[in-house]
Parts: structure tokens; C-alpha cells; sequence
């Protein structure tokens, strides 16, 4: 019996990509003065290229951006700090996201967020979604010492639920840091495909979905 389900945060619970070309438009045009030979789809697409949904730390990344596009009037580390204080305000969810994690809190589920990343960062997009309210425990990589797909992450936020491994549900949309980490602690696993990455084997895999609404399906009714 499940008694928790517990998400991954970007990619799964955050629309990365779209919170990504929002914050990317809003920078150009605020620096537009410095890229007056640069159109504004090729920022942000090289930017989306170099950035490899997530997994490219973020000074990687606009150094080889103004390498790219030959832009020298404006330093990699004003951009970076940028990026630091302003990408969370244009957090957005998937559709229907605060409904979503409402109604899995009435079926009676205790929910949980595991994510790596910066402590200040990843809080401030939580608190942007507006889905704080309905989360039991979240653990941030920085504040606890353990990256997924760590297994001392889980087992960590497993003591704080009060539940076991296999009474959990984990829902996340990387292949190895979520699906196959969370597997194979005797977690039910659910892969949000966003068509980022290759499909996890089907022996880690229990369920795939491409929507949150998707969830229901697996959790069933309303207990409460």
C-alpha cells in the first residue's frame, strides 16, 4: 500500500524548458545594449543547446554562449549572478500543477520533493510554483550533503515521510538519477517523459506517464 509519492522537481513538477525561455527572453532584452549583433533566438536556443536540460553547470554554459556568439562587452560571471537571482521568478508548472498536487494530498498520500541544486535557488522556484503549502518534506542536494541518485538522499526523505521504500512512489523524469536510483530501493517508479531522454529499461521502469494528470490512474480514488 502507498503512502507517499514523492517528485523529482525540475523537469517533473517544473516545466524547465519554458521557465528557461522566459527568464532567457527577459535577460536579452535587459542586456539587449550588449548583444546588438545577436538575435535573440539564437541566445536563447544555444543557450538551451549548451545547457543540456540542467546538467551543465551554468558558467559552462555562458562561457561557451558569448563564445558562440562573439559577445565581449558583457562578462560570463554578470550573467551567471543574473541567472542566480532572476531564472526562479519565471518558475512554471506543468499544466494544472497546484490542482494536481492538491488532489493527491485529499487521497490521504504524504508528498515529498527531492531535487538537486542550490538551497536558495530551488526553495524560491517551490515557493514561485505557490505548491510549499502541500509538501510534507523536501531535501535539497546542498543542504543535505547527497546528490540523487545518492540512495542516502532517499532513504533520507523515506525517515522524514515515516514511511519505507516501498511504500513510496517516486515520479521523475531522469532515467538513472530518478527511475533506476529510486528502483532500486524497492520504490514503484512513474517516468515523466518530456522526450528529454531516453526511456528508462522496463525492469526499472512501473509506469510512464507524459502528463501529472496521468498520476491519478495510478494512485486511484480519493481516501479522505
Amino acid at each position: 500500500m502507498e503512502r507517499a509519492i514523492i517528485f523529482d522537481l525540475d523537469g517533473t513538477l517544473l516545466d524547465r524548458e519554458r521557465s528557461l525561455r522566459l527568464f532567457l527572453e527577459d535577460q536579452f532584452e535587459r542586456y539587449r545594449e550588449y548583444f546588438t549583433h545577436v538575435q535573440k533566438n539564437d541566445y536563447i536556443n544555444y543557450f538551451i543547446a549548451y545547457d543540456e536540460h540542467g546538467y551543465v553547470k551554468k558558467d559552462r554554459v555562458y562561457k561557451a554562449l558569448l563564445n558562440q556568439l562573439d559577445i565581449h562587452y558583457i562578462e560570463k560571471k554578470d550573467l551567471l549572478l543574473d541567472y542566480d537571482l532572476n531564472y526562479p521568478k519565471f518558475a512554471t508548472g506543468y499544466p494544472d500543477l497546484k490542482d494536481i498536487i492538491s488532489r493527491i494530498q485529499n487521497r490521504g498520500l504524504k508528498i515529498g520533493i527531492i531535487t538537486n541544486g542550490k538551497v536558495s535557488h530551488q526553495s524560491y522556484i517551490i515557493d514561485v510554483l505557490g505548491i510549499e503549502k502541500y509538501v510534507l518534506e523536501t531535501l535539497i542536494s546542498e543542504a543535505v550533503g547527497y546528490r540523487k541518485p545518492e540512495p542516502e538522499i532517499f532513504m533520507m526523505m523515506c525517515d522524514k515521510l515515516g514511511v519505507k521504500p516501498e511504500e513510496c512512489i517516486f515520479v521523475g523524469d531522469h532515467p538513472v538519477n530518478d527511475i533506476e536510483a529510486a528502483h532500486r530501493l524497492g520504490m514503484k517508479t512513474v517516468f515523466k517523459d518530456n522526450h528529454y531522454f531516453k526511456a528508462p529499461g522496463e525492469t526499472m521502469m512501473d509506469y510512464r506517464i507524459e502528463d501529472l494528470s496521468e498520476l491519478f490512474n495510478i494512485i486511484g480514488e480519493e481516501t479522505i
